[in-house]
């Protein structure tokens, strides 16, 4: 009876009594390949677990056998009770991923793979292939048009095929009734109107001159004339920066200052807010316009071009002042 009382009270004091040696609070990514084995080693290395093979002995007791994908969270302090519990309790943990107006597929990839069961490098080759999205009505040169910025919350285990599944869900709400009403109003088909809206969104980070912005480009692609959109021209160089009169003659489709119309696809997922101004274009009689000298972030715009060209002329000497290149 007393060796029984021994280990029993051996048991409770190993479960109850401080079983980690970290410093600070550890966060653990538990991935759906993992065996309990792994996430004891993990615990070892990260957490400075003291009784790795109780922690598989007591978790497999308490129904943890097999893992699902989750992040279970360990502080300085925690007893093998209390671990476990975070195990059981994270069990079908969910996530909130945030996409925001301007990701490209890089970082849409990366943003998926820090969250879900995604591979960012099988993913992002998903977004480049020619036929991967065409069953979601989609390809590589139209696919930003499928991710609609907003915070969505979804199990840590979700993997590609459910993430493209919502993502469709999710776009097909987006576009009711109203806003298709809209873009046939506006002459656009909804991958035009997010063609558009992503060009408005690399423009200007002043939400209040969407509007005008995307009346400019309206007006133009109405009068038949090149967009000469200067975002789609960094997006055919693929590097940021100031862009130089060699830069207007890029061999691609996307620079609109050679090809008229609209680019092939989106040069980035749009935000909302450039969506709706689009959908909600200001009339007025624009033709150009061009960041304010004064570096605010706004534009000055323009109905002739010799005006334009005395604003342009303008914020060109303002950029060479400040050494921009």
């Amino acid at each position: 009876m007393a060796i029984i009382l021994s280990v029993a009270s051996y048991f409770i004091y190993v479960m109850t009594a401080s079983s980690v040696s970290c410093n600070e609070k550890v966060i653990i990514r538990i991935r759906k390949t993992w065996t309990l084995k792994q996430l004891s080693d993990s615990l070892v290395v990260k957490a400075g677990l003291k009784h790795p093979q109780l922690f598989m002995f007591f978790a497999e007791k308490a129904g943890c056998s097999s893992l699902n994908p989750c992040t279970i969270a360990v502080s300085p302090g925690d007893n093998l009770y209390r671990v476990i519990q975070e195990l059981k309790t994270n069990r079908n943990q969910t996530v909130n991923l945030t996409i925001r107006g301007g990701m490209d597929a890089r970082g849409l990839s990366r943003l998926f793979a820090s969250r879900l069961e995604v591979d960012a490098d099988s993913f992002l080759g998903l977004l480049k292939s020619s036929s991967a999205l065409q069953v979601y009505g989609f390809n590589d040169t139209t696919w930003p048009a499928l991710f609609i910025p907003n915070t969505y919350n979804l199990y840590a285990a979700t993997e590609t095929p459910e993430l493209l599944k919502r993502m469709l869900k999710e776009h097909n709400k987006f576009w009711n009734i109203k806003r298709i009403q809209r873009s046939v109003v506006q002459r656009l088909t909804r991958k035009e109107v997010i063609t558009l809206a992503s060009i408005v969104t690399k423009e200007s980070n002043k939400s209040d001159e969407y509007e005008k912005i995307a009346g400019v480009y309206i007006n133009r692609l109405r009068k038949g004339m090149l967009l000469q959109a200067d975002p789609t021209v960094v997006f055919a160089r693929g590097k940021t920066g100031r862009v130089w009169a060699a830069d207007l003659s890029i061999q691609s489709s996307y620079n609109t200052y050679l090809h008229p119309g609209l680019p092939p696809g989106p040069i980035c997922i749009p935000n909302l807010q450039s969506i709706e101004a689009v959908l909600d274009y200001k009339q007025h009689d624009f033709l150009y316009f061009c960041a304010k000298a004064d570096f605010s972030g706004y534009h000055d715009f323009a109905t002739s071009l010799a005006a334009h060209n005395r604003n342009a002329a303008a914020f060109h000497r303002a950029m060479n002042d400040r050494g921009i290149k």
